[in-house]
């Protein structure tokens, strides 16, 4: 008793649990939830300048500066638009997933909600995204466990199409091969104690009874049972279709970056250099990959790409802007549209309600008039 007792405080201090585990979830308790997610946002906006201002001063701060001004406007919106269309590319695997469980949204409110995600971007784990299933179950009155699958199962794609990509242009280049084959093997690491109950089971049962790996067990069992709805290799098979080139797309926006400042790097060389830098970011479990993708990013483009240190600078601060800053700003726009629905809903609730209460009272009135007649 005393064991499960500490258990479950552990989990009502658990953020994630706490996020997950809500019952008769109204506007005002939404609210409450993105505020305790918002801190990691705010921080992570004034750690993020503090790592660009430390990068500008790294490569001349003056000089930085005036390269950022003089930078092509017209040929930055491109790399911002290259972005962009990964974000939508990835939408096709998310609406993939709401047909696949079944859900009964309106594109237009898919959509919306969808492009919410990315203000999460800059918590840990991208955890703060399951906020959407809340949305999501408001407007569907599907259960929110049965949809926070989707949101999982949107992350995890992700950090397979990034590695992916990282592994196929190192291989290509003869670059970082071990470094990024290990990273990859780590990231890729959770799925096989999702994906195998019996591997999960028997990790947990070794090495349970350590404080660290405790937690661990406590998440995953929430993870495994949220995740395994969507398990199927089709399912791997479609997601990694789309999010392969989304994260291609993502690197070709450092290739437009660094043409915007007046130099060129091969496509290729894009490629390697964004996705290489991006797992090393991702492996460090720092949220947003701030200040680790940042760092490595203009060391690559300074010393194997051989770019000045002032375009380096500018190149990291410039491409991290597009690449993070954009899909935050953009989600946190739309994460404001997306409580309309709550609005609407909670009207319409109120209305059923009303409804209700009403039929109840003529039943008591019939009852109270058949009572006196008797």
């Amino acid at each position: 008793m005393v064991l499960a007792e500490k258990v479950m405080g552990k989990r009502n201090k658990s953020l994630w649990y706490s996020i997950t585990h809500q019952e008769e979830l109204d506007k005002k308790g939404y609210l409450k939830l993105i505020n305790s997610v918002s801190i990691f946002v705010i921080a992570g906006l004034i750690v993020s300048a503090l790592v660009f201002v430390a990068i500008a001063f790294a490569g001349g701060f003056s000089n930085v500066v005036s390269v950022i001004l003089s930078s092509n406007l017209y040929i930055y919106a491109v790399a911002i638009m290259a972005v962009f269309t990964g974000y939508m590319l990835r939408y096709v695997k998310w609406a993939y997933y709401i047909k696949r469980l079944g859900l009964k949204v309106s594109s237009w409110k898919n959509l919306a909600v969808y492009l919410s995600l990315y203000s999460m971007d800059i918590t840990p784990g991208k955890f703060g995204r399951v906020l959407a299933a809340y949305t999501l179950n408001r407007i569907t009155n599907i259960k929110f466990m049965n949809i926070v699958p989707i949101v999982t199962m949107d992350i995890f794609s992700d950090f397979i199409g990034t590695g992916l990509v990282a592994l196929g242009a190192s291989l290509y280049f003869h670059e970082y091969v071990i470094y990024v084959v290990a990273i990859d093997i780590v990231l890729l690491l959770p799925f096989a104690f999702i994906l195998n109950k019996w591997l999960f089971n028997k990790f947990k049962k070794l090495l349970g009874k350590y404080n660290f790996i405790e937690k661990f067990t406590i998440y995953g069992e929430e993870y495994y049972a949220s995740q395994s709805v969507l398990n199927s290799p089709k399912v791997y098979g479609v997601s990694i279709l789309v999010t392969v080139p989304a994260a291609m797309l993502n690197a070709i926006a450092l290739y437009f970056t660094i043409m915007a400042l007046g130099f060129h790097i091969s496509a290729s060389a894009s490629l390697l250099t964004f996705s290489s830098t991006q797992i090393f970011g991702m492996v460090s479990a720092v949220p947003g990959n701030i200040g680790v993708t940042d760092g490595a990013l203009t060391a690559i483009l300074s010393s194997s790409l051989k770019l000045p240190a002032a375009i380096s600078s500018a190149a990291t601060i410039m491409v991290r802007l597009a690449t993070l800053w954009f899909g935050v700003a953009m989600g946190s726009a739309f994460l404001l549209y997306t409580l309309r629905f709550w609005n609407v809903y909670h009207r319409k609730s109120r209305a059923i309600s009303a409804a209700k209460s009403d039929v109840i009272k003529k039943k008591r009135r019939k009852s109270a008039t058949k009572a006196k007649n008797a």
